[in-house]
């Protein structure tokens, strides 16, 4: 019996491997493993301040929150520092129907969402650091820098501060209360005042965040200042950081996990239907350096320490990594595979990884399609196909994973996929990841330059009106032969378009070469299928065209040219049975472009048909089946033909089904037939010669089976196609 599946719940973030966010997203994830959700985080890879044209596409990663196997969304709100990009995720969330929850102070861009939003209470926390210096140090000449003055959480800050002198019969200085960028620069220029005795050095200043108070730090060390004999400087937040910095900073730490522990229960309580628990804001708790009177707390700074000390000789390792170097001399998809695969080492208590990519990821087109082909680099498994917004797919194959990662690989304007990677536990990535991915999407971009050029060498067209590889008309000579067509009579002229290869594969050599080779036997069965009174063209890379002039309807054209490329064993062989499309208009009295867009419409909804099917699991084995019955009829007249594919007959019956709509029965005499269509209409062989061709020993009864399956008689059916 199969596990139930797990609701899915998706964190939004700008940055999933900040230190805030992955203190976050640590609570956010281990409640949701204790309470059996799984959890996907979408991100972006590159950098987070400035909206640059050439990074802009990443965005689009941001469109999975559209996923109908989300159950409900975690927003971390203020990771998103630039105003555009809130836009656009507010403009994605609003059009969501599930729950959504903010962490992080409230922003004007997503100000009309409907949202509950979980904070740290800012005020609160800054009253302790504040009675922390008057009550364990005596400190009463204190300073307060904090960041931009029209932000609500610098004002926050700036509040708590006051309140806890106020609570200790300190009136507040204003002229103390100095506004900063939360930056770097705004310590070291409130630094500056006080080095040249702009202003009066206080006993103490407290910095709003820490990377003012690293600014600070840096310009007292500079002058000679000493940190905390002459003046004792402490934080708030608390960041990894602090080690590159002297002295140690003392800071007070938020306690993000518990945070985004309650929002993720407060969640998931409204999707059960449940009251969620009342929300009290987190204290913080200091984490002593030096920066403090207070004796620094040295279990930590060690355990900082170390840790730096293997991040960083593990980016050195990583440093000397020849995978981007690889990656722009490889030739193909396989050897692109192997090397990344190579380089999975790079990313540290990996589960798994997937390379997903938009099946189009190597052509130019701007929208990608909805489906995409997806690889496991870890586990060395089959590829297979995916809907672009199933996230469900990667939590089924690795049933124990806590969490999956998505991250956008693209080149300028042009989204190739994503990557999906899945840890057991609740843990993050880090910088080294992300330079990773970047060299895969460098990766991609040269691989795809290369298939461009190869093919454009080997397909390019020099003719006006001739389409070069095939010879046929393109489509200006299409349109030229259209007006020039004269019509016989009692008959109808019909446009019948075929589009092939619907799901194509990773080009490399050796591929170009088999599907060069797959046209061309197309276009010759296209030729047979005109013969010399109608006119044919190639009018794209994957589309035919013929004007057909005939008594027969419509269906009947169609299915007539599905005979017959079934019957074409160079492209079936390449692509399989069920990778074309193919319809027939009336022309009646429109002109051709109109026609043709009609027809790409009917095409495109085929397409859509065909890969809906595709997204079952068991799809590619009964690919392998069906495209055996359709190139040997003779096997499916044995009494047990279905245990010639497999022992496990209702499975497979009910698999086949669910895969073409039709029952394997049904299919292996649709197969018999469809050959004995192509037999009558392409050659001239017998009756009987055909009836034995298609495996039939009794041609009376094939006579009757072929009736019953058309509609008409096997002669009356040649006479009808060869007219």
């Amino acid at each position: 019996m199969s596990s139930p599946k797990r609701p899915i719940i998706a964190v939004v973030t700008a940055l999933a491997n900040g230190f805030a966010e992955k203190e976050l997203l640590g609570g956010i994830i281990s409640e949701n493993m204790k309470s059996g959700y799984s959890t996907a985080v979408i991100s972006n890879i590159y950098n987070i301040v400035q909206q640059d044209a050439d990074i802009i596409c990443e965005r689009k990663i941001y469109d999975l929150v559209r996923s109908p196997d989300i159950s409900g969304i975690i927003l971390l709100c203020e990771s998103f520092t630039e105003e555009n990009i809130r836009r656009y995720i507010a403009s994605l969330l609003a059009q969501t129907s599930v729950p959504v929850i903010g962490i992080g102070s409230r922003l004007e861009e997503f100000s009309r969402l409907d949202y509950t939003i979980f904070s740290t209470d800012d005020a609160a926390d800054l009253e302790i650091i504040t009675s922390h210096l008057i009550e364990e140090h005596g400190f009463t000449d204190i300073a307060f820098l904090t960041g931009m003055e029209q932000i609500e959480t610098s004002q926050l800050r700036a509040e708590g501060f006051c309140r806890a002198l106020r609570s200790h019969g300190i009136a507040p200085d204003k002229d103390k209360i100095y506004y900063g960028d939360f930056w770097l620069t705004s310590g070291e220029q409130l630094a500056d005042r006080y080095i040249s005795g702009e202003l009066t050095l206080p006993q103490a200043v407290i910095c709003a965040n820490d990377m003012m108070a690293y600014g600070m730090l840096r310009r007292f060390s500079e002058a000679g200042i000493n940190v905390p004999g002459q003046v004792t400087v402490v934080s708030y937040e608390y960041s990894d950081r602090r080690i590159f910095y002297s002295p140690m900073l003392t800071s007070l730490r938020k306690d993000r996990h518990t945070l985004g522990s309650a929002a993720a229960k407060h969640l998931q309580c409204l999707l059960e239907g449940r009251t969620p628990p009342e929300f009290t804001p987190p204290r913080g708790s200091f984490v002593f350096g030096r920066s403090c009177p207070c004796r620094s707390d040295e279990g930590a700074t060690l355990s900082e320490l170390s840790e730096a000390e293997h991040q960083r000789l593990f980016t050195d390792m990583s440093l000397l990594s020849t995978m981007e170097h690889k990656l722009t001399l490889c030739r193909d998809m396989e050897s692109f595979i192997w090397i990344v695969s190579g380089h999975q080492w790079m990313i540290q208590n990996k589960k798994n990884i997937y390379l997903c990519l938009y099946q189009d990821w190597s052509e130019a087109s701007s929208e990608p399609p909805d489906i995409m082909r997806s690889v496991s680099i870890s586990d060395g498994s089959m590829p297979f196909e995916m809907d672009h917004l199933d996230l469900r797919t990667f939590f089924e194959r690795d049933r124990d994973a806590a969490v999956c990662y998505l991250n956008p690989l693209f080149s300028g304007q042009k989204l190739f996929g994503y990557m999906a990677l899945l840890y057991a536990a609740p843990l993050s990535y880090d910088d080294v990841y992300r330079h990773w991915l970047k060299s895969v999407s460098i990766g991609l971009e040269f691989l795809r330059l290369k298939n461009d050029i190869r093919y454009l060498i080997s397909c390019q067209s020099v003719s006006e009106y001739r389409d070069t590889l095939t010879g046929m008309n393109n489509k200006k000579g299409l349109r030229r032969a259209f007006h020039a067509l004269h019509i016989r009579s009692g008959r109808t002229l019909y446009l019948t378009s075929l589009r092939i290869d619907l799901f194509p594969r990773q080009l490399n050599d050796e591929e170009i070469r088999r599907r060069t080779e797959a046209i061309l036997s197309v276009s010759k069965t296209i030729g047979r299928f005109c013969g010399s009174n109608d006119i044919a063209g190639r009018i794209s890379e994957d589309t035919f065209v013929c004007l057909v002039q005939s008594r027969a309807e419509p269906d009947a054209l169609s299915d007539l040219l599905t005979a017959m490329i079934l019957q074409d064993s160079a492209y079936t062989s390449y692509a399989g049975t069920c990778s074309f499309s193919c319809c027939t208009i009336p022309c009646g009295g429109e002109d051709l472009d109109p026609l043709l867009e009609r027809s790409t419409e009917l095409l495109r909804s085929e397409h859509n048909k065909l890969a809906a099917l595709r997204r079952n699991k068991h799809y590619a084995e009964m690919q392998s089946v069906r495209d055996r019955i359709y190139s040997s009829t003779e096997v499916t007249f044995e009494p047990d033909s279905e245990n010639i594919f497999t022992d496990r007959i209702d499975s497979f019956r009910r698999n086949y089904k669910r895969c073409f709509g039709v029952s394997f029965h049904q299919d292996c005499i649709n197969a018999r037939i469809v050959k004995a269509k192509y037999y009558l209409a392409a050659t001239s062989l017998s009756i009987n010669e055909i009836s034995e061709k298609c495996g039939y020993f009794d041609h009376k009864y094939f006579q009757r089976q072929f009736a019953a399956c058309t509609g008409i008689p096997a002669l009356q059916y040649r006479n009808l196609m060869k007219d």
